[in-house]
């Protein structure tokens, strides 16, 4: 077994327009799913935007992208709020995103940032639909 071309500490400083943009994209596609999600959430702690990034152009499904904003709306690293929004929202679509978002058990913090990101969207989706009588 060979070691991989690139590990998430190669990638750490990475922001998508460098010379080795087009190399990561093309070993990432060799990868199977499974290895491109493995990566994608190893990459996560030590450079979230990049792997935001990787994830638009990474070929998953949309239950596979749907399960990794499920895990990293989790993880709790609320930091990451709009830029989860702004990079998997056109991904998955705006309505499977923020039901993803209110279904998920975040944390507090995360769903302040996340309301805060979107004008309040995630509490909207949260909240019963209204009947007009």
């Amino acid at each position: 077994m060979t070691a991989p071309a690139f590990t998430p500490e190669h990638l750490a400083r990475c922001v998508g327009n460098g010379p080795i943009d087009k190399q990561v994209r093309n070993w990432l596609a060799t990868l199977s799913s499974a290895e491109r999600i493995t990566f994608l959430k190893g990459l996560w702690s030590t450079n979230t935007r990049y792997a935001l990034l990787l994830t638009q152009g990474a070929r998953l499904s949309r239950q596979e992208n749907a399960a990794l904003l499920r895990h990293w709306l989790e993880s709790g690293n609320h930091n990451a709020a709009q830029a989860l929004i702004s990079y998997l929202e056109p991904v998955l679509g705006k309505r499977v995103f923020w039901r993803i978002a209110a279904q998920s058990a975040i944390t507090e913090a995360m769903g302040d940032f996340l309301n805060y990101h979107s004008q309040g969207r995630l509490d909207a989706e949260r909240s019963p639909p209204t009947v007009c009588t």
